[in-house]
Protein backbone atom coordinates (compact mmCIF):
# COMPACT_ATOMS: atom_id res chain seq x y z
CA UNK A 1 0.00 0.00 0.00
CA UNK A 2 1.28 3.36 -0.62
CA UNK A 3 2.67 5.01 2.53
CA UNK A 4 2.94 8.65 3.35
CA UNK A 5 6.40 8.96 2.57
CA UNK A 6 6.12 7.54 -1.30
CA UNK A 7 3.78 10.15 -1.65
CA UNK A 8 6.05 12.99 -0.26
CA UNK A 9 8.38 11.18 -3.18
CA UNK A 10 5.75 11.79 -5.38
CA UNK A 11 5.68 15.57 -4.73
CA UNK A 12 8.72 15.92 -5.75
CA UNK A 13 8.63 13.34 -9.10
CA UNK A 14 5.32 14.19 -10.44
CA UNK A 15 4.49 15.98 -13.62
CA UNK A 16 5.11 19.65 -13.40
CA UNK A 17 2.45 22.21 -14.68
CA UNK A 18 1.53 25.51 -13.74
CA UNK A 19 -1.29 26.04 -10.93
CA UNK A 20 -3.79 27.67 -13.18
CA UNK A 21 -3.26 25.00 -15.95
CA UNK A 22 -4.03 22.84 -13.39
CA UNK A 23 -7.37 24.33 -12.33
CA UNK A 24 -8.43 24.80 -15.81
CA UNK A 25 -7.60 20.66 -16.37
CA UNK A 26 -9.54 19.78 -13.08
CA UNK A 27 -12.29 22.41 -14.38
CA UNK A 28 -12.47 20.68 -17.43
CA UNK A 29 -12.35 17.29 -16.31
CA UNK A 30 -14.86 17.81 -13.88
CA UNK A 31 -17.23 18.92 -16.45
CA UNK A 32 -16.72 16.15 -18.85
CA UNK A 33 -17.53 13.72 -15.89
CA UNK A 34 -21.01 15.43 -15.40
CA UNK A 35 -21.82 15.29 -18.56
CA UNK A 36 -20.69 11.51 -18.94
CA UNK A 37 -22.32 10.36 -15.78
CA UNK A 38 -25.58 11.94 -16.36
CA UNK A 39 -25.49 13.77 -13.29
CA UNK A 40 -28.15 16.73 -12.31
CA UNK A 41 -29.56 18.16 -10.03
CA UNK A 42 -33.07 17.70 -9.08
CA UNK A 43 -34.57 20.54 -7.23
CA UNK A 44 -37.89 18.30 -6.40
CA UNK A 45 -35.30 15.27 -5.15
CA UNK A 46 -33.30 17.42 -2.06
CA UNK A 47 -32.48 13.84 -0.49
CA UNK A 48 -32.39 11.39 -3.35
CA UNK A 49 -33.70 7.46 -3.42
CA UNK A 50 -31.58 6.98 -6.67
CA UNK A 51 -29.13 4.67 -5.47
CA UNK A 52 -27.64 4.10 -9.16
CA UNK A 53 -27.07 8.21 -8.67
CA UNK A 54 -24.75 7.74 -5.84
CA UNK A 55 -23.04 5.30 -7.16
CA UNK A 56 -22.00 6.88 -10.73
CA UNK A 57 -21.49 10.20 -8.64
CA UNK A 58 -18.75 7.89 -7.10
CA UNK A 59 -17.32 6.50 -10.02
CA UNK A 60 -16.88 9.64 -11.48
CA UNK A 61 -15.55 11.03 -8.66
CA UNK A 62 -12.58 8.12 -8.86
CA UNK A 63 -12.13 8.44 -12.17
CA UNK A 64 -11.47 12.49 -11.68
CA UNK A 65 -8.99 11.57 -8.84
CA UNK A 66 -7.12 9.07 -11.32
CA UNK A 67 -6.98 12.17 -14.39
CA UNK A 68 -6.24 14.96 -12.02
CA UNK A 69 -4.84 13.93 -8.60
CA UNK A 70 -4.16 16.25 -5.97
CA UNK A 71 -1.55 19.45 -6.82
CA UNK A 72 1.36 20.19 -4.59
CA UNK A 73 1.57 24.26 -4.61
CA UNK A 74 5.36 24.10 -2.79
CA UNK A 75 6.43 22.28 -6.06
CA UNK A 76 3.94 22.87 -8.39
CA UNK A 77 3.59 19.03 -9.71
CA UNK A 78 0.72 16.64 -9.75
CA UNK A 79 0.72 13.78 -7.36
CA UNK A 80 -1.19 10.80 -8.97
CA UNK A 81 -2.51 7.20 -8.18
CA UNK A 82 -3.40 4.22 -10.09
CA UNK A 83 -6.74 2.88 -9.77
CA UNK A 84 -5.22 -0.74 -7.97
CA UNK A 85 -3.75 1.41 -4.85
CA UNK A 86 -6.69 3.94 -4.30
CA UNK A 87 -8.39 0.40 -3.97
CA UNK A 88 -5.91 -1.05 -1.60
CA UNK A 89 -6.06 2.63 0.61
CA UNK A 90 -9.88 2.39 0.55
CA UNK A 91 -9.93 -1.36 1.57
CA UNK A 92 -7.48 -0.28 4.30
CA UNK A 93 -9.07 2.55 5.49
CA UNK A 94 -10.37 3.25 9.48
CA UNK A 95 -14.07 2.19 9.82
CA UNK A 96 -14.08 3.33 13.66
CA UNK A 97 -12.38 6.74 15.87
CA UNK A 98 -13.22 7.02 19.58
CA UNK A 99 -12.77 9.95 20.87
CA UNK A 100 -12.23 10.65 24.68
CA UNK A 101 -11.72 8.12 27.91
CA UNK A 102 -13.54 6.22 30.45
CA UNK A 103 -17.19 7.13 30.56
CA UNK A 104 -17.35 9.74 28.16
CA UNK A 105 -15.47 7.93 25.97
CA UNK A 106 -17.32 7.42 22.15
CA UNK A 107 -16.68 5.81 18.90
CA UNK A 108 -17.95 6.86 15.71
CA UNK A 109 -19.18 4.24 12.99
CA UNK A 110 -19.24 3.48 9.38
CA UNK A 111 -23.16 4.31 9.00
CA UNK A 112 -25.19 3.29 5.90
CA UNK A 113 -27.97 5.19 3.66
CA UNK A 114 -30.97 5.22 5.75
CA UNK A 115 -29.30 3.55 8.89
CA UNK A 116 -31.43 2.50 12.38
CA UNK A 117 -28.08 3.37 14.17
CA UNK A 118 -27.75 7.32 15.16
CA UNK A 119 -24.71 9.53 13.60
CA UNK A 120 -21.96 10.65 15.73
CA UNK A 121 -22.74 14.25 16.70
CA UNK A 122 -19.79 16.79 17.30
CA UNK A 123 -21.03 20.18 18.90
CA UNK A 124 -18.27 22.55 17.21
CA UNK A 125 -17.56 26.48 17.83
CA UNK A 126 -14.65 25.92 15.16
CA UNK A 127 -13.68 29.32 13.77
CA UNK A 128 -15.85 31.42 15.47
CA UNK A 129 -13.20 34.22 16.94
CA UNK A 130 -14.21 34.72 20.97
CA UNK A 131 -12.25 37.50 23.68
CA UNK A 132 -10.05 35.67 25.81
CA UNK A 133 -12.38 36.23 29.06
CA UNK A 134 -15.58 34.26 27.14
CA UNK A 135 -13.53 31.61 26.10
CA UNK A 136 -13.58 29.37 28.60
CA UNK A 137 -17.45 29.70 29.11
CA UNK A 138 -18.17 29.57 25.56
CA UNK A 139 -16.31 26.15 25.69
CA UNK A 140 -18.62 24.70 28.80
CA UNK A 141 -21.65 25.26 26.94
CA UNK A 142 -21.00 23.17 23.77
CA UNK A 143 -19.03 20.32 26.02
CA UNK A 144 -22.15 20.88 28.46
CA UNK A 145 -24.91 19.52 26.03
CA UNK A 146 -25.65 15.83 26.50
CA UNK A 147 -26.06 15.09 22.78
CA UNK A 148 -22.56 16.12 22.56
CA UNK A 149 -19.91 13.00 21.50
CA UNK A 150 -17.06 15.01 21.24
CA UNK A 151 -17.18 18.48 20.74
CA UNK A 152 -14.25 21.21 19.33
CA UNK A 153 -14.06 24.81 20.71
CA UNK A 154 -14.22 28.48 19.58
CA UNK A 155 -11.21 30.29 18.35
CA UNK A 156 -9.58 32.90 20.07
CA UNK A 157 -10.11 36.41 18.99
CA UNK A 158 -7.42 38.73 17.51
CA UNK A 159 -5.03 38.87 20.35
CA UNK A 160 -4.05 37.13 23.30
CA UNK A 161 -2.51 38.39 26.17
CA UNK A 162 -2.38 41.80 24.25
CA UNK A 163 -0.24 40.85 21.88
CA UNK A 164 -1.86 39.85 17.93
CA UNK A 165 -2.09 37.00 16.82
CA UNK A 166 0.01 35.71 13.93
CA UNK A 167 1.25 32.17 12.84
CA UNK A 168 5.12 31.54 12.99
CA UNK A 169 5.04 34.05 16.23
CA UNK A 170 5.76 32.93 19.88
CA UNK A 171 2.32 34.00 20.85
CA UNK A 172 1.06 31.44 18.47
CA UNK A 173 2.73 29.04 20.96
CA UNK A 174 1.34 30.44 23.84
CA UNK A 175 -2.36 30.81 22.30
CA UNK A 176 -2.37 27.00 21.49
CA UNK A 177 -1.52 25.77 24.80
CA UNK A 178 -4.02 28.14 26.17
CA UNK A 179 -6.55 26.80 23.60
CA UNK A 180 -6.07 23.53 24.44
CA UNK A 181 -6.20 23.66 27.80
CA UNK A 182 -9.07 26.14 28.56
CA UNK A 183 -11.07 23.31 26.15
CA UNK A 184 -10.12 20.70 28.68
CA UNK A 185 -11.17 22.63 31.58
CA UNK A 186 -14.53 23.19 30.16
CA UNK A 187 -14.91 19.78 29.66
CA UNK A 188 -13.79 18.91 33.52
CA UNK A 189 -16.29 21.54 34.70
CA UNK A 190 -19.01 20.55 32.90
CA UNK A 191 -18.31 16.85 34.78
CA UNK A 192 -17.39 15.15 30.99
CA UNK A 193 -13.43 15.37 32.18
CA UNK A 194 -12.87 12.41 29.39
CA UNK A 195 -15.20 14.39 26.76
CA UNK A 196 -13.20 13.50 23.49
CA UNK A 197 -11.84 17.30 21.39
CA UNK A 198 -12.69 16.63 17.19
CA UNK A 199 -9.95 19.32 17.07
CA UNK A 200 -8.13 19.86 20.15
CA UNK A 201 -6.81 23.59 18.69
CA UNK A 202 -7.37 25.83 16.73
CA UNK A 203 -5.63 29.00 18.01
CA UNK A 204 -2.07 27.33 16.06
CA UNK A 205 -1.56 26.66 12.57
CA UNK A 206 2.18 26.15 12.26
CA UNK A 207 3.34 22.73 13.28
CA UNK A 208 5.49 23.61 16.25
CA UNK A 209 2.65 25.62 17.56
CA UNK A 210 0.38 22.48 17.47
CA UNK A 211 3.39 19.74 18.64
CA UNK A 212 3.36 22.46 21.69
CA UNK A 213 -0.03 21.88 22.55
CA UNK A 214 -0.81 18.39 21.62
CA UNK A 215 0.93 17.74 25.56
CA UNK A 216 -2.45 18.78 26.56
CA UNK A 217 -4.56 17.16 25.18
CA UNK A 218 -6.28 13.65 25.88
CA UNK A 219 -4.43 10.43 23.96
CA UNK A 220 -7.03 10.66 20.84
CA UNK A 221 -8.08 14.00 21.03
CA UNK A 222 -7.73 14.58 17.33
CA UNK A 223 -6.28 17.85 15.05
CA UNK A 224 -7.48 18.60 10.98
CA UNK A 225 -5.70 18.84 7.70
CA UNK A 226 -7.32 20.28 5.59
CA UNK A 227 -6.98 20.47 1.71
CA UNK A 228 -6.85 23.55 -0.20
CA UNK A 229 -9.38 24.16 -3.06
CA UNK A 230 -9.61 22.88 -4.90
CA UNK A 231 -7.75 19.48 -4.53
CA UNK A 232 -4.16 21.09 -3.55
CA UNK A 233 -1.93 20.69 -0.61
CA UNK A 234 1.21 22.35 0.52
CA UNK A 235 4.18 20.98 2.96
CA UNK A 236 2.94 23.13 5.76
CA UNK A 237 0.13 20.97 5.96
CA UNK A 238 1.78 17.60 5.44
CA UNK A 239 4.80 18.59 7.56
CA UNK A 240 1.76 17.93 10.50
CA UNK A 241 1.12 14.95 8.74
CA UNK A 242 4.68 13.51 10.39
CA UNK A 243 4.16 14.77 13.34
CA UNK A 244 0.64 13.05 13.62
CA UNK A 245 1.94 9.73 12.29
CA UNK A 246 5.19 9.46 14.80
CA UNK A 247 2.90 11.22 17.90
CA UNK A 248 -0.46 9.39 17.89
CA UNK A 249 -2.78 11.91 18.04
CA UNK A 250 -5.74 11.48 15.68
CA UNK A 251 -5.88 12.72 11.97
CA UNK A 252 -9.01 14.39 10.39
CA UNK A 253 -9.00 15.59 6.77
CA UNK A 254 -10.46 18.75 6.37
CA UNK A 255 -12.54 19.16 2.83
CA UNK A 256 -14.15 22.17 1.82
CA UNK A 257 -14.69 22.39 -2.21
CA UNK A 258 -16.56 25.87 -3.18
CA UNK A 259 -19.44 25.74 -5.41
CA UNK A 260 -19.62 28.57 -8.57
CA UNK A 261 -15.74 27.91 -8.61
CA UNK A 262 -13.79 25.77 -10.48
CA UNK A 263 -15.64 23.24 -9.02
CA UNK A 264 -18.51 24.32 -11.20
CA UNK A 265 -22.50 24.03 -10.09
CA UNK A 266 -23.77 21.07 -7.42
CA UNK A 267 -22.80 18.29 -9.48
CA UNK A 268 -19.67 19.53 -10.06
CA UNK A 269 -18.69 20.24 -6.90
CA UNK A 270 -20.13 17.28 -5.34
CA UNK A 271 -17.81 15.12 -7.36
CA UNK A 272 -14.72 17.08 -5.90
CA UNK A 273 -15.96 16.39 -2.43
CA UNK A 274 -16.13 12.91 -2.82
CA UNK A 275 -12.58 12.97 -4.74
CA UNK A 276 -11.14 14.80 -1.95
CA UNK A 277 -11.49 11.45 0.36
CA UNK A 278 -8.84 10.05 -2.01
CA UNK A 279 -6.54 13.34 -1.56
CA UNK A 280 -7.21 12.59 2.05
CA UNK A 281 -5.69 9.37 2.45
CA UNK A 282 -3.30 9.76 0.39
CA UNK A 283 -1.60 13.13 1.33
CA UNK A 284 -2.62 13.38 4.86
CA UNK A 285 -3.52 9.70 5.98
CA UNK A 286 -6.63 10.90 7.12
CA UNK A 287 -8.24 8.56 9.59
CA UNK A 288 -11.80 10.45 9.00
CA UNK A 289 -13.16 12.84 6.43
CA UNK A 290 -15.03 16.50 7.79
CA UNK A 291 -16.75 17.88 4.80
CA UNK A 292 -18.16 21.67 4.57
CA UNK A 293 -18.76 21.87 0.92
CA UNK A 294 -19.41 25.85 0.43
CA UNK A 295 -21.83 27.71 -1.66
CA UNK A 296 -19.02 30.65 -2.66
CA UNK A 297 -21.06 33.30 -2.82
CA UNK A 298 -23.31 32.54 -0.11
CA UNK A 299 -20.89 30.88 2.11
CA UNK A 300 -23.00 28.74 3.35
CA UNK A 301 -24.17 24.98 2.29
CA UNK A 302 -28.06 25.18 3.64
CA UNK A 303 -30.13 25.97 -0.04
CA UNK A 304 -31.45 23.08 -1.92
CA UNK A 305 -28.66 22.51 -4.39
CA UNK A 306 -26.14 22.35 -1.41
CA UNK A 307 -28.86 20.31 0.69
CA UNK A 308 -28.65 17.84 -2.49
CA UNK A 309 -24.52 18.00 -3.40
CA UNK A 310 -24.37 16.64 0.41
CA UNK A 311 -27.53 14.10 0.40
CA UNK A 312 -25.38 12.80 -2.74
CA UNK A 313 -22.21 12.70 -1.86
CA UNK A 314 -22.89 11.30 1.77
CA UNK A 315 -24.91 8.35 0.09
CA UNK A 316 -21.74 7.92 -2.63
CA UNK A 317 -19.58 7.41 0.16
CA UNK A 318 -21.74 5.27 2.25
CA UNK A 319 -22.59 3.07 -0.39
CA UNK A 320 -19.09 1.98 -2.17
CA UNK A 321 -16.92 2.59 1.18
CA UNK A 322 -16.80 2.02 4.86
CA UNK A 323 -15.14 5.99 5.72
CA UNK A 324 -16.27 7.65 7.97
CA UNK A 325 -17.54 11.01 6.82
CA UNK A 326 -18.24 13.70 9.21
CA UNK A 327 -21.26 16.15 7.10
CA UNK A 328 -20.23 19.59 8.30
CA UNK A 329 -23.50 22.13 8.55
CA UNK A 330 -22.52 25.67 7.48
CA UNK A 331 -25.08 28.87 8.07
CA UNK A 332 -25.93 32.11 7.06
CA UNK A 333 -27.90 32.77 10.30
CA UNK A 334 -27.01 34.08 13.91
CA UNK A 335 -27.44 32.82 17.04
CA UNK A 336 -31.04 32.59 18.45
CA UNK A 337 -33.08 33.13 15.18
CA UNK A 338 -35.28 30.69 14.05
CA UNK A 339 -33.80 30.81 10.77
CA UNK A 340 -30.41 29.26 12.37
CA UNK A 341 -32.56 26.27 13.61
CA UNK A 342 -34.22 25.44 10.58
CA UNK A 343 -30.74 25.57 8.63
CA UNK A 344 -29.10 23.59 11.33
CA UNK A 345 -32.05 20.99 11.30
CA UNK A 346 -32.37 20.07 7.79
CA UNK A 347 -28.75 19.18 7.25
CA UNK A 348 -28.76 17.01 10.01
CA UNK A 349 -31.61 14.77 8.38
CA UNK A 350 -30.48 14.71 5.04
CA UNK A 351 -26.67 13.87 6.66
CA UNK A 352 -28.41 11.33 8.99
CA UNK A 353 -30.70 9.38 6.71
CA UNK A 354 -28.14 9.74 3.48
CA UNK A 355 -25.82 7.48 5.86
CA UNK A 356 -23.34 10.18 7.01
CA UNK A 357 -20.70 8.73 10.27
CA UNK A 358 -20.78 12.00 12.00
CA UNK A 359 -22.33 15.61 11.87
CA UNK A 360 -21.01 18.36 12.64
CA UNK A 361 -22.81 21.98 13.73
CA UNK A 362 -21.32 25.12 13.94
CA UNK A 363 -20.84 27.03 10.87
CA UNK A 364 -23.12 29.73 11.91
CA UNK A 365 -23.43 33.45 10.69
CA UNK A 366 -21.66 32.43 7.65
CA UNK A 367 -18.84 31.53 9.99
CA UNK A 368 -16.67 34.83 10.27
CA UNK A 369 -18.66 37.30 12.66
CA UNK A 370 -16.98 37.21 16.06
CA UNK A 371 -18.72 36.25 19.39
CA UNK A 372 -21.94 34.37 17.18
CA UNK A 373 -21.91 30.89 18.38
CA UNK A 374 -24.51 29.23 20.31
CA UNK A 375 -25.92 25.84 21.48
CA UNK A 376 -29.77 25.27 21.44
CA UNK A 377 -29.77 25.11 17.63
CA UNK A 378 -26.83 22.39 17.37
CA UNK A 379 -29.11 20.65 20.16
CA UNK A 380 -32.59 20.96 17.86
CA UNK A 381 -30.01 19.29 14.76
CA UNK A 382 -28.81 16.29 16.92
CA UNK A 383 -32.61 15.55 18.26
CA UNK A 384 -33.58 15.76 14.17
CA UNK A 385 -30.88 13.66 13.12
CA UNK A 386 -31.45 11.07 16.18
CA UNK A 387 -35.31 11.01 15.32
CA UNK A 388 -34.36 10.31 11.48
CA UNK A 389 -32.84 7.07 12.27
CA UNK A 390 -34.38 5.77 16.15
CA UNK A 391 -38.00 6.25 13.88
CA UNK A 392 -36.89 4.24 10.83
CA UNK A 393 -37.09 7.46 8.38
CA UNK A 394 -36.55 6.52 4.64
CA UNK A 395 -35.05 9.00 2.35
CA UNK A 396 -38.49 10.01 0.46
CA UNK A 397 -40.03 10.58 4.03
CA UNK A 398 -36.67 13.20 4.92
CA UNK A 399 -37.10 14.68 1.21
CA UNK A 400 -41.12 15.67 2.01
CA UNK A 401 -40.12 17.27 5.66
CA UNK A 402 -37.24 18.94 4.33
CA UNK A 403 -39.08 20.65 1.04
CA UNK A 404 -41.46 22.54 3.98
CA UNK A 405 -38.04 23.17 5.86
CA UNK A 406 -36.08 25.23 3.40
CA UNK A 407 -39.42 26.98 2.12
CA UNK A 408 -39.06 28.57 5.30
CA UNK A 409 -35.84 30.16 4.94
CA UNK A 410 -34.48 29.61 1.55
CA UNK A 411 -35.38 32.98 0.32
CA UNK A 412 -33.69 34.70 3.35
CA UNK A 413 -30.25 33.74 2.80
CA UNK A 414 -28.83 36.31 0.96
CA UNK A 415 -30.27 38.64 4.12
CA UNK A 416 -29.77 36.12 6.75
CA UNK A 417 -30.01 37.91 10.41
CA UNK A 418 -26.97 38.28 12.22
CA UNK A 419 -28.85 36.90 15.19
CA UNK A 420 -27.23 37.90 19.01
CA UNK A 421 -23.90 37.09 20.68
CA UNK A 422 -23.03 34.22 22.80
CA UNK A 423 -23.21 36.85 25.96
CA UNK A 424 -26.97 38.42 25.13
CA UNK A 425 -28.44 34.87 24.99
CA UNK A 426 -26.40 33.42 28.00
CA UNK A 427 -26.24 33.28 31.65
CA UNK A 428 -22.61 34.29 31.77
CA UNK A 429 -22.06 33.41 35.72
CA UNK A 430 -24.13 29.51 35.39
CA UNK A 431 -23.49 29.48 31.39
CA UNK A 432 -26.43 28.49 31.12
CA UNK A 433 -29.19 29.52 28.02
CA UNK A 434 -31.58 32.80 29.30
CA UNK A 435 -35.22 32.18 28.71
CA UNK A 436 -36.42 33.84 25.58
CA UNK A 437 -33.43 31.84 23.71
CA UNK A 438 -35.10 28.60 25.30
CA UNK A 439 -38.35 29.98 24.48
CA UNK A 440 -37.02 30.07 20.48
CA UNK A 441 -36.40 26.14 20.49
CA UNK A 442 -39.29 25.24 22.28
CA UNK A 443 -41.21 27.11 19.07
CA UNK A 444 -39.01 25.20 16.17
CA UNK A 445 -39.57 21.79 18.30
CA UNK A 446 -43.44 22.94 18.14
CA UNK A 447 -43.39 23.44 14.53
CA UNK A 448 -41.12 21.01 13.61
CA UNK A 449 -43.37 18.27 15.28
CA UNK A 450 -46.19 19.41 12.72
CA UNK A 451 -44.40 18.60 10.19
CA UNK A 452 -43.67 15.26 10.94
CA UNK A 453 -40.88 14.77 13.40
CA UNK A 454 -41.83 12.30 15.99
CA UNK A 455 -40.21 13.57 19.16
CA UNK A 456 -41.55 10.66 21.33
CA UNK A 457 -38.64 8.50 19.98
CA UNK A 458 -35.78 10.22 22.06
Amino acid sequence: MVNFWEVVERCDKGERMNESDYDLMLFQATKDLVKKFDIHFDPDQVVPEDDDLADRAFEAALELFLKVGFYCLDTKRIVRFTREEVKEVLTHAPSSYTWGTGRDQHTCLTRKVEDSSDPSFIFSGLGVPVPEDQFLQVNRALAGERHADAFCGVSLDSTFRGIPLRSGHPIEVAAGIFDVTKRREAARLVGRPGLGLYCFVSAAEASDAIIASSHWALDRDSTQNGAIAEMKVDFARMNKVAYQLESGIGIGGLYGPLMGGYAGGPEGTMLIQIAHFFLGLTAFQAEYGICFPIDLHQVCNSSSEMLWLSSVYTQAISRNTHLLNLSVAMAAAGPASEMLFYEFVAYAMIASVSGASGIVTGGIARDKFPERVSTLEMRAAAEASHIVSRSGMKRSDVNKIIKNIVAIYEKDIPNAPLGKKFNEIYDMERVTPLPEYMDVLQKVRKNLAELGLDYSVL
